[in-house]
């Protein structure tokens, strides 16, 4: 498990920059930069949404964190192997306005 901050507050998984799920999905498989890369696990809080954060459970540092980037020197049979893990997306709407920020290209 990795430790993961998150900074898209327009998920609807995002609790205090922590995630709500058990594991996230990073994707980018032919990655070159950072900017390729995406959490595939956003989903935008709307009025019309019923809020992931509602539900009873509390955000953990912790994350499995499945990465389909296989460029990144992070992934091991497509799971991350960093220590944290920092996912950017601050005033994104959509998934493909987000990105792996600790991608590093092998």
């Amino acid at each position: 498990m990795s430790y993961l901050r998150c900074d898209a507050h327009a998920c609807g998984n995002n609790c205090r920059e922590l995630c709500l799920l058990d594991q996230v999905q990073v994707d980018g498989r032919y990655a070159g930069e950072r900017k390729d890369t995406r959490c595939e696990s956003f989903t935008l809080r709307g009025a019309d949404y019923s809020n992931v954060i509602q539900r009873n459970s509390a955000p953990r540092p912790e994350t499995e964190i499945s990465c389909g980037a296989a460029t990144c020197v992070y992934n091991r049979d497509f799971r991350c192997s960093a220590p944290s893990v920092d996912i950017s997306g601050l005033g994104a709407s959509d998934r493909a306005q987000t990105e792996c920020s600790t991608f590093d290209r092998k």
